[in-house]
C-alpha cells in the first residue's frame, strides 16, 4: 500500500506535542476520493485549499508536492480516501501564531460503506445541536471541528445515519458531513449561504459549476424550514459519499430527490476527470 502516513514527505504516524494544529485546530483540511489510483476533483480540492489557507494566513503548499506524496500513498494503484492536512506547524504555548510556517500531513485511509457507487437516500431529522456563527471562519474547512464531532455522537445516539444542522436562528446550514442542495417547484437550485457557519465542500463547488454550465444556477441564500413548502428535491453531497438523494427531511419528504441526485451524478461525471496520481499529466 505505501506509507500509510506522511508527515512533511517523511513516513511517520506521530506529531511533535507543540504542534498548533494538535493544541489548536490552527490549520485546515481537505478530504479526496482516489479510484483506482486517480484523485477525483483534485483541481477543485487545490482550489478549497489555496482558499482555506489564505483565509487562515497559512503558507500554501505547493500542490505538486501534494501530489507527490498522494502518489507514494497510492502506489498500488489502488481506492481510498486521501486526507489532507496543513497546520501552521511547531509553535510556543499561547495563542499568538509564529511568524511563519507550515506542516502539510497526507494520509491514506479506505473508503468508507457509505461510498458506494449508488448511496443509499437519506432521510434526515434536525440535529439539536446548534451551529455558532463566526463570519471569518464562514466556508472554510479548519481543524477546528467539534461542532461536527458532537453532532456525529448525537447521530449515533439517536440511531440516525445523518442529521442537518442549523444556526441560532433556524438557518440551514448542512448536514453533519454534506452539503445540502435544494431544487423548488419552479425547477430554480437553491443552497444555504456559508458565509456565517458551515464549511463550502469541493463536491457542492463542483455542482454549483456544472449546474450553472447546465443553465440552472444555484442561488446560495438563507434557508430555513418555513421555505421548504414548495421544495421538490433535496440531495446532500461530500467528496467521499458524493451526492445522495434525502427522500426525507423533517416533515418534508421531496418527491424527486432521487432522480435529482442522478441527475446531479451525472452532471458532475463531466466535470472534472480524475487526476493519475502516477505518470506524466502534472495534475495542474
Amino acid at each position: 500500500m505505501g506509507d500509510a502516513c506522511l508527515v512533511d514527505g517523511t513516513p511517520n504516524t506521530t506529531l511533535p506535542t507543540d504542534d498548533r494544529g494538535l493544541a489548536y485546530g490552527d490549520g485546515i483540511f481537505r478530504t479526496l476520493r482516489v479510484e483506482s489510483g486517480a484523485v477525483v476533483a483534485w483541481q477543485a480540492h487545490m482550489s478549497r485549499l489555496a482558499h482555506d489557507c489564505d483565509a487562515l494566513e497559512l503558507d500554501r503548499p505547493d500542490p505538486r508536492t501534494l501530489r507527490a506524496d498522494a502518489a507514494r500513498l497510492f502506489v498500488d494503484g489502488g481506492s481510498g480516501v486521501l486526507k489532507i492536512m496543513i497546520t501552521r506547524g511547531s509553535g510556543g504555548r499561547g495563542y499568538a501564531p509564529p511568524d511563519r510556517g507550515s506542516r502539510r500531513i497526507v494520509s491514506r485511509h479506505a473508503l468508507p460503506p457509505h461510498a458506494g457507487d449508488t448511496p443509499a437516500p437519506l432521510e434526515l431529522e434536525r440535529a439539536d445541536l446548534v451551529l455558532g456563527e463566526q463570519p471569518r471562519l464562514g466556508g472554510v474547512k479548519h481543524l477546528n471541528r467539534l461542532e461536527q464531532v458532537l453532532a456525529r455522537a448525537e447521530c449515533a445516539r439517536r440511531g440516525l445515519a445523518d442529521a442537518y444542522l442549523c444556526t441560532a436562528d433556524g438557518s440551514i446550514v448542512a448536514t453533519t458531513m454534506r452539503n445540502l442542495l435544494f431544487r423548488d417547484e419552479t425547477g430554480r437550485w437553491l443552497t444555504p449561504r456559508l458565509s456565517r457557519a458551515g464549511v463550502a465542500g469541493a463536491t457542492r463547488a463542483r455542482l454549483m459549476h456544472a449546474l450553472q454550465i447546465a443553465g440552472t444556477p444555484v442561488i446560495e441564500t438563507e434557508i430555513g424550514m418555513d421555505d421548504m413548502a414548495g421544495v421538490h428535491a433535496v440531495i446532500a453531497c461530500n467528496s467521499v459519499g458524493g451526492v445522495v438523494a434525502v427522500t426525507r427531511m423533517g416533515d418534508l419528504q421531496p418527491r424527486d430527490s432521487t432522480s435529482a441526485a442522478a441527475d446531479c451524478r451525472r452532471l458532475i461525471e463531466t466535470d472534472e476527470k480524475p487526476v493519475p496520481l502516477t505518470g506524466d499529466s502534472t495534475g495542474e
